[in-house]
């Protein structure tokens, strides 16, 4: 019956460690993973329908696949940090966009891109973005 009782006694001492461990947050880099599609876009604060990009695949292996209305718009890599996304293009007249990360969920993700441009100027365009799911259909 003690040894029951010593039992039952390191059962609950381990179960009040395991309880009060803090689950870790989770990364921008593992959560950005997955299909994005772009459910709003915004130009300098106004809402834009032109399709500038309207899906976003981000694959565990570090490559990106970019694009718009037209079909593909860029592929390369990408990175991230807690604050931004870099995609590097690969290819001929291939660009880098880096876009901040305003909020980034597993399934929401509010991005914002900086462009300056000599003939359009400095202007900002704001995605906010869904991740897809094969189940949403």
């Amino acid at each position: 019956m003690r040894k029951f009782i010593n039992y039952i006694f390191v059962l609950g001492i381990a179960l009040i460690a395991i309880s009060c461990a803090k689950p870790e947050d989770p990364s921008t880099g593992k959560m950005v993973v997955g299909e994005w599609l772009v459910d709003e876009a915004y130009v300098s604060g106004q809402a834009d329908d032109s399709d500038i990009i309207e899906r976003l695949v981000i694959e565990r292996d570090g490559n990106f696949v970019l694009e718009d209305a037209n079909g593909v718009l860029s592929v390369g890599t990408w990175s991230a940090t807690e604050t931004a996304l870099t995609l590097t293009g690969t290819g001929e007249g291939s660009e880098t966009r880096d876009l901040q990360i305003v909020t980034m969920t597993y399934s929401k993700a509010h991005f914002v891109q900086n462009v300056s441009s000599s003939i359009a100027g400095d202007f900002e365009i704001r995605y906010l973005m869904n991740r897809f799911s094969g189940n949403n259909y």
